[in-house]
């Protein structure tokens, strides 16, 4: 009866073109039966698959269920990215037979990160994997040490594997008691923009290196603080890609970076794609991924480490990510009367950080940023001001700010170092788009950069100019 009324509620919401679904079907499944997602995960054959952390879980289990399929795997995946209970919820009552039936090797969620150890009360996760921790809309959170003890948690409830990210000290140090594979960047050989580290003064690009000392060169003021589990101090670095990300130590009790089981090198970062070599206990493969900028990269390399945990092969694991479709939002790529668009979320300053040295990246690019201070947002902007938009002061072509806090987004590109008149402000997202898009040449691709909700309000502007957004 749950799933019965779960359905009939889906179906209804798409019928009436009041949304996706994705989370009331859920909501009433539960009603009916509170214990509708138990009774529905423990049916998959194989296990079920969590993928959470700050940035990148949209990404990442989409691209391990690019790779998961490619291997042959039937999986149910909430691939819209409705992930809180209800979310999860509603994407096994979809997949579901009318009469709660699933016939399905896995199921892998995106689990939000205060959801984790809800989920893991009613599904035996048999595999969480964390992406990284980054401060993220602390109303909800607060400071990284709680999101930290909420996945902690949620790990621990079952004892499930966990596969980590080893130049992530926040990530790398969690669940010590439970079996932990790490992943990890091993050298970057070129990045198509490389933007100065402001804490090195050295760039991603020659941040290469195959075995980091214990020397104390490096502090890490201009990162997310990371302190060691084991005596508390100040974390330390000798290798540093971006944020906390890199080859880590501790001064004090020489605690340090564990070494990677799966280990991305020689790794390319183009405009719109990247490559790099994979290398998984001795064995090494070339892989493509296209999708642009490092933060991509390790979502890849995350994906890979997962799928390698699951008995996939590395060629499986090679043609999944080569053949991976971009999710909703995420480096999604469309083409708008005749111009190409490209739509990167942003959400804090890390991802946003990352993202626009993506767009820097792109010598062709015109820029769309829109932001908006709602719930789902986040009601505190102030992460405006952590994120490096600095990265676009050399920017020469004007720049579309827009959503609820345009006017705070143009005072950012000015404090930037963004000239004044090339800030273009208006704040209504449909007319910010047709302004964007009238100023895009041939050859070149307008890069929209949306907060959650400006992404949601894009999406059915989109849709009445007769494009859908993947998964929508």
């Amino acid at each position: 009866m749950a799933v019965f009324a779960g359905k009939v509620t889906a179906k209804a919401i798409r019928l009436l073109g009041a949304g996706l679904g994705s989370n009331l079907p859920g909501r009433l499944a539960r009603k009916v039966d509170p214990a509708v997602l138990r009774q529905l995960a423990q049916q998959a054959r194989l296990g079920v698959l969590a993928v959470t952390g700050t940035n990148g879980k949209s990404t990442t289990s989409g691209l391990l269920s690019s790779i998961m399929r490619m291997a042959g795997f039937s999986l149910v995946h909430n691939r819209q990215g409705a992930n809180l209970v209800t979310g999860i919820t509603a994407s096994l009552v979809e997949a579901a037979s009318w009469d709660g039936k699933l016939n399905v090797d896995y199921c892998l969620f995106e689990i939000d990160e205060a959801a984790l150890p809800l989920i893991a009360n009613e599904v035996k996760l048999s595999m969480v994997l964390v992406t990284n921790l980054f401060r993220d809309q602390l109303d909800r959170f607060g400071e990284l040490d709680t999101t930290a003890r909420l996945i902690a948690s949620g790990i621990n409830k079952n004892q499930s594997k966990a596969v980590l990210n080893a130049d992530d000290p926040n990530v790398s140090q969690l669940a010590p008691d439970s079996v932990r594979t790490f992943f990890g960047i091993e050298s970057v050989t070129s990045v198509a923009s490389a933007a100065p580290d402001r804490t090195t003064g050295a760039t991603t690009e020659n941040a290469e290196s195959s075995a980091p000392d214990l020397r104390c060169a490096i502090s890490a003021n201009d990162r997310e603080l990371s302190y060691c589990s084991v005596c508390g101090e100040e974390i330390q670095y000798t290798v540093s890609f971006y944020g906390q990300l890199g080859h880590w130590h501790c001064c004090q009790c020489q605690h340090k970076r564990p070494e990677p089981k799966v280990v991305a090198q020689n790794v390319e970062v183009l405009a719109t794609s990247s490559k790099f070599t994979l290398s998984i206990e001795g064995r090494t493969i070339e892989v493509n991924v296209p999708l642009p900028g490092l933060f991509n990269v390790y979502n890849a390399l995350a994906a890979a480490a997962a799928a390698h945990e699951s008995g996939v092969s590395l060629e499986a694991i090679r043609q999944g990510l080569k053949h991976y479709k971009t999710l909703f939002g995420r480096s999604e790529k469309l083409t708008i009367d005749g111009k190409s668009v490209l739509i990167q979320l942003i959400k804090n300053p890390a991802g946003a950080s990352q993202a626009v040295s993506a767009v820097v990246g792109d010598e062709h690019a015109r820029v769309l940023i829109a932001i908006n201070d709602n719930l789902a947002d986040g009601r505190d902007i102030s992460w405006l001001w952590d994120a490096d938009f600095e990265q676009l002061a050399s920017h020469r072509q004007p720049i579309t700010v827009s959503g609820q806090r345009a006017e705070d987004m143009a005072l950012r590109m000015k404090y930037s170092g963004m000239s004044v008149d090339l800030i273009q402000t208006i704040p209504k997202l449909d007319k910010a788009l047709e302004r964007a898009l009238e100023m895009v040449q041939p050859g070149e691709t307008l890069w929209i950069l949306p907060t959650y909700t400006c992404l949601l309000e894009l999406q059915k502007i989109l849709r009445a100019k007769g494009h859908i957004l993947s998964g929508t």
